[in-house]
């Protein structure tokens, strides 16, 4: 019978040292990896290496080579090229688990075995009784992964379930039965044939209900295989799946980040719209925007401190997080990430903010200083998190898009900014939260802003060309309503936000003015 010898005393070496011993094999003692290796090849026809994976080439670098021994390893991830020079190298990878070595030696007779090289790994294999197939070297790493899917993230899977039946005071084993008896369904079937359940037949209600009984951490890990199962059955999962009932707003940040890897993970696209909350029609337009070009959308809602010039203005600002969760679910989002300041930056506040120079001092920022460097910063924070995204901005914060876009450019962020047009009521008001502060009477007179910006633009249409001018016309046109306390109105390049050129041939024209307690933006296009 042939001669074993292992380097290396862990499970997988004592689960195969034991087994061969039972099938006959001469098994000669175990050698670790501290001690001389250099003979270790000697007065052995198959010489194991079972190390960590990240050790076996400079293992196999220790050992001398003999003519007449196979040297092997057990990893999955590699195959006989890490073994270097020598003359008869061999990969053997038991597809099976190994928790201790009584129980491997136990288990791996009748095993499956991953093979390449040296034809005597074949005679193990059959010693064992075992069966095996043969995996190039380029395959190993999808081999190994698909090992890691069907062992080691399906016993991260059981974690879930017992948590789940844990909380509930019930037992186990029922469960670890049930995925057994699906993986021999899977065997016997195939996993399309073999997937059963909510996901399979389309009960997204049901869905649903799992996700509200879930603990917030376990909720990305469920959403990420009912992608995959949905995919599986030929379907897909409905957007703003599991946010009814609040099931999938998430509060921190690790919580949001693992949400998303996990969606790209499995082949989902994401979207984001960044709010301050308090969502009106123009944000759900966003977020509709957002569900009809991406698989996930996820909607924040922060109200952030620094962009806000007055404590008090931040303290009147509305926080309706329950109807905010209800909007976004309505129009498709599927995630809602409602943070905390604490965790957005920390106990003390943030000690970096970002500042985007040549935009950030200009136009409203010169009115609002500090402004644009909180949202810049904020914005910067949010990507940071949510990692390869297309994040979906409003044009009615005009310059707020200019910046952001300047930042993702800057930062070589993997974010791609989508600007989407205003959105207007029916009289022309562009929505914003800030009209929540009109009372009925100015909420009545509030569309004058917009006549007056269209004012400018008439005249620019007509062949108006000088700036002042068509700044002009529009504040002639505000006075004709006495509420209103025109601030500031800027003619720019729509492109650069620079003073229009010679050659600008898109314009934008943005005013903000005072309408009782609101201070109201907007702004609009105009070729010439």
């Amino acid at each position: 019978m042939p001669t074993l010898r292992v380097v290396g005393a862990g499970r997988a070496g004592r689960s195969l040292e034991e087994a061969l011993r039972r099938a006959g094999w001469r098994v000669r003692p175990t050698l670790h990896h501290r001690d001389d290796l250099t003979r270790a090849a000697t007065g052995c026809d198959l010489l194991v290496l079972a190390v960590p994976d990240a050790a076996v080439g400079t293992t196999a670098a220790r050992v001398a080579p003999q003519p007449t021994t196979v040297i092997a390893h057990l990893a999955g991830s590699f195959g006989v090229e890490a073994l270097g020079r020598h003359p008869r190298r061999a990969a053997l990878h038991p597809v099976v688990a190994l928790p201790d070595p009584a129980t491997g030696a136990d288990r791996l007779p009748g095993a499956w075995f991953a093979v390449a090289g040296d034809p005597l790994v074949l005679e193990v294999v059959a010693a064992l009784g075992g069966r095996s197939f043969t995996v190039a070297d380029e395959d190993r790493p999808a081999h190994h992964a698909a090992c890691a899917v069907a062992a080691n993230h399906v016993t991260a899977l059981l974690g879930v379930v017992e948590r789940l039946v844990g909380a509930a005071a019930l037992p186990l084993a029922p469960y670890v039965d049930l995925t057994a008896g699906a993986v021999a369904a899977v065997a016997e079937r195939g996993p399309a044939a073999a997937l059963t359940g909510p996901v399979a037949r389309g009960d997204w209600s049901t869905v649903a209900a799992h996700l509200a009984a879930l603990a917030e951490a376990d909720r990305p890990a469920y959403l990420a295989v009912a992608a995959e199962a949905a995919r599986l059955a030929g379907r897909t999962l409905p957007a703003g799946l599991g946010v009814g009932g609040g099931a999938a707003v998430v509060h921190e940040k690790a919580a949001l980040r693992k949400a998303l890897d996990q969606a790209r993970a499995a082949g989902l696209s994401v979207g984001l719209v960044p709010t301050m909350g308090a969502l009106h029609d123009g944000h759900a337009s966003l977020i509709r925007r957002a569900a009809a070009e991406c698989d996930l959308v996820a909607v924040s809602v922060f109200v952030n401190p620094l962009q806000f010039d007055h404590s008090d203005d931040l303290a009147a600002y509305p926080r309706t997080l329950d109807r905010d969760v209800n909007v976004a679910v309505e129009a498709g989002a599927a995630l809602v990430f409602a943070p905390s300041t604490e965790e957005v930056y920390g106990p003390g506040g943030p000690a970096t903010l970002v500042h985007v120079e040549g935009l950030a001092d200009r136009l409203e920022g010169a009115a609002r200083p500090g402004h644009f460097d909180g949202v810049a910063t904020v914005c910067t924070k949010l990507f940071g998190v949510a990692g390869p995204c297309r994040a979906y901005f409003g044009e009615k914060d005009f310059q707020q898009v200019a910046v952001v876009r300047r930042v993702v450019h800057d930062l070589d962020l993997p974010v791609e900014i989508v600007p989407c047009p205003t959105v207007r009521d029916h009289d022309g008001l562009a929505l914003s939260s800030r009209n929540a502060l009109l009372s009925p009477d100015e909420r009545a007179v509030a569309p004058a802003l917009h006549r007056a910006l269209q004012a400018g633009a008439g005249v620019t249409v007509a062949g108006e060309r000088d700036p002042m001018a068509v700044a002009a016309a529009v504040a002639a046109a505000l006075e004709g309503e006495p509420r209103f306390r025109l601030d500031r109105v800027d003619v720019v390049d729509g492109d650069t936000l620079e003073p229009p050129g010679e050659h600008t041939t898109r314009l934008r024209i943005l005013a903000a003015a005072f309408l009782g307690r609101a201070r109201l933006i907007d702004n609009v296009e105009v070729s010439r």
